[in-house]
């Protein structure tokens, strides 16, 4: 049983050691999904606002309120779908490093 025990360290050890440039493979990609995601998110934040705003301006001007419904409506998914992949996709990445990090 002793000697189970020792090979099954070894084998952990081994495979700690083969899977560290998988984790830091998975720390740069996070931070490169964090970085762009950032910018995406802050570019489709203002596009979203314009969006919203021509919306509300298209009431004001008495245009056709269907028009101005799906601007709002644009906007809000404009703005709200870049920044839900961007955190979904950080949680996956952080999920599997800890996956990994568990062997």
């Amino acid at each position: 049983m002793v000697v189970l025990y020792g090979i099954g360290m070894i084998i952990r050890f081994i495979l700690k050691v083969a899977l560290l440039p998988v984790q830091a493979a998975l720390t740069l990609l996070l931070f490169a999904l964090c970085y762009v995601g950032g910018l995406v998110t802050y570019a489709s934040e203002l596009l979203g606002t314009f969006l919203i705003f021509c919306g509300i301006c298209t009431f004001w001007m008495k245009g056709p309120a269907t028009m101005g419904w799906q601007g709002i409506i644009a906007g809000i998914l404009f703005a709200i779908i870049p920044q839900a992949l961007t955190l979904w996709g950080a949680e996956g990445v952080l999920c599997l490093k800890d996956l990994l990090g568990r062997v």
